[in-house]
């Protein structure tokens, strides 16, 4: 018996795009507590020395914040380490802001780090809130510009600084503030490559979960046309399987869905290797078409091969059987409606392929005149005879029994 999968199994994932958002945020926050700490370590050094003490009891804060957030993210706390580290951030510059002071336009110093952390917030806030970004950035901005272009004014609290002190300090901070810019801004586009590469992969594992969905001709033509559509073959042949035994089994059998869904893998492996198209699966029943909706010549023969290979794989599942029916001719198949689309089929032979699989014997292939009238001579058929079938009348059928070379032992 074939291996049957656990209910775990994942198929389709975006488990690896999540990971690297929180990588990303990881990261982020790892380069933002460098910044602040570093700023920080700088800023109580020059305090230290000339006996600032009021700068050096907010820079403490600064780094007492900065191991609070280190602490998050050692916990796995990425939310709250991301909302510590912007709820730091601000209320430190603008305390530097104050205790520097405020005399004029360009003559203050302690506010250039704001601009990073401008960009820093689209990044981090990119997938989760808008408005945070927004708001984040608006007053990054306007203390950034107020203080700028000295649109308030404010005494200094702290010990005052003279003006060599100040042009020194503010050519450090620019170029300091520069590179912590360029340094940001190259991992915002690196990071907009690197969402490019993610947002394809998840778009190439979209594209195969649809394409397991619906046949890649439907698929790429639903992509094209943008619109559900149906057409008509005018020859083809469906086939019908179903499950002889599954109901009194699934009654005594635990994990009876994980039953059926190998019987119906192993027959997907069947179908794909015989170029056949599945169309779908209704409770214990197993619909496959020949000849769309890519038309092939050979679509009776395709559909007895594959009848009889779903014959031979039902054998590894002891105490199940088998009823199959076949029938060819004329579909319309498509896709229509607005939601959950399927790749359907519809016409006299889907319903005469039903009726040739509901009046069927158990364990055998029951086929259409039609179909027995399509089939290379190597298939060996048994006449049936006429049998009524519901809502078609009187019919001729016949047995699929093999191929002629093990017709011996059909």
């Amino acid at each position: 018996m074939s291996e049957i999968p656990t209910a775990g199994d994942v198929v389709y994932s975006d488990v690896e795009f999540r990971h690297y958002r929180r990588r990303r945020a990881e990261r982020l926050l790892r380069s933002g507590v460098g910044f602040v700490l570093a700023y920080a370590l700088a800023w109580s050094t020059v305090a230290l020395l000339r006996g600032d003490w009021p700068t050096l009891i907010l820079q403490g804060v600064s780094i007492g914040g900065v191991a609070w957030v280190c602490f998050c993210l050692s916990r796995g706390r990425l939310g709250l380490a991301g909302h510590s580290y912007f709820c730091l951030v601000i209320p430190v510059v603008v305390g530097l802001v104050v205790l520097e002071g405020v005399s004029g336009p360009f003559s203050s110093m302690s506010h250039y780090h704001l601009l990073p952390l401008t960009v820093g917030a689209y990044l981090l806030f990119f997938e989760h809130s808008a408005r945070g970004r927004r708001v984040y950035v608006g007053i990054c901005l306007t203390v950034f510009v107020s203080v700028e272009l000295g649109l308030v004014t404010l005494p200094p609290w702290g010990l005052p600084y003279d003006l060599a002190a100040q042009r020194n300090g503010r050519w450090v901070l620019f170029f300091a503030n520069f590179a912590s810019l360029m340094l940001v801004a190259r991992r915002f586009v690196a990071d907009f490559a690197e969402a490019e590469k993610q947002l394809a992969a998840a778009n190439v594992r979209l594209e195969q979960l649809l394409e397991n969905m619906l046949p890649p001709t439907v698929c790429q033509r639903l992509r094209r046309e943008g619109h559900t559509f149906a057409d008509a073959f005018g020859a083809c042949s469906v086939l019908f399987a179903d499950i002889v035994g599954y109901t009194f089994l699934s009654e005594s059998v635990p994990n009876v869905v994980n039953l059926l869904d190998a019987i119906f893998s192993r027959f997907d492996d069947l179908t794909e290797h015989s170029g056949l198209e599945k169309i779908k699966t209704i409770g214990d029943a197993y619909m496959v078409a020949a000849g769309i909706p890519e038309p092939r010549p050979d679509h009776a023969a395709a559909a007895a091969e594959l009848a009889l290979r779903m014959q031979t794989a039902i054998r590894d599942f002891p105490g199940l059987d088998i009823r199959i029916g076949i029938s060819s001719g004329a579909v319309v198949a498509g896709v229509i409606g607005k939601k959950r689309y399927i790749y359907d089929l519809w016409g006299d032979t889907v319903n005469t392929a039903a009726r040739m699989e509901s009046q069927g014997l158990s364990g055998q292939i029951q086929i259409s005149e039609a179909t027995r009238a399509l089939l290379p001579p190597e298939f060996v058929c048994e006449d049936r005879g006429e049998i009524q079938i519901k809502g078609k009348g009187p019919m001729r059928v016949f047995l699929l029994k093999g191929h002629v070379v093990d017709s011996g032992q059909a």
